[in-house]
């Protein structure tokens, strides 16, 4: 999945180095932000790969602080504690994928609808699903949306793409 994942972000950044460079005459230029997410993402994934590869840690998955296996912890809580797919826990592809969504949809349906949509379903991951808060991670993701836009937009003065200017 890694190594899936890693090469469609190698095509995004070949297409993100198309629009290009990243800086110009001191300023970042509109390529930047798609630039830096994926060289971050590569980076990610190349983690993850090698972790993948080196394979799980001695008693790091196997046992708990309180001397539990993982099994035991999961039948008693109902969490997929030690599920483990190609080397990674769920929440770990979750982001993965998640993050891989965003920078495909982030210049195809602009800045605002992919960053709310990719923070408010981060914070699903991280936060147990929607029940849970919901309210307040609605919140969340538009104070997040709109101070990345400020960010960008007014301090760094980068355009962000926008779904009304496709």
């Amino acid at each position: 999945m890694p190594a899936v994942l890693a090469i469609i972000t190698l095509i995004y950044l070949i297409s993100a180095v198309q629009l290009g460079p990243p800086m110009k005459a001191g300023n970042m230029t509109a390529s930047f932000f798609p630039i830096a997410t994926a060289i971050l993402m590569l980076v990610a994934l190349i983690c993850a790969m090698a972790h993948a590869l080196r394979g799980p840690v001695e008693g790091s998955a196997e046992e708990t602080v309180a001397g539990e296996t993982a099994d035991d912890v999961e039948s008693t809580e109902g969490a997929s504690v030690g599920r483990q797919y190609l080397g990674l826990s769920l929440g770990a592809i979750g982001v993965i994928v998640l993050t891989a969504g965003y920078l495909l949809a982030f210049d195809l349906i602009g800045y605002f609808v992919a960053t709310f949509v990719y923070v408010l379903l981060l914070s699903s991951v991280f936060g147990g699903g929607f029940r849970e808060k919901g309210l307040t991670k609605l919140i969340a993701a538009i104070v997040i949306t709109v101070a990345g836009y400020l960010l960008f937009e007014v301090v760094f003065q980068v355009r962000l793409p926008t779904l009304w200017s496709q």
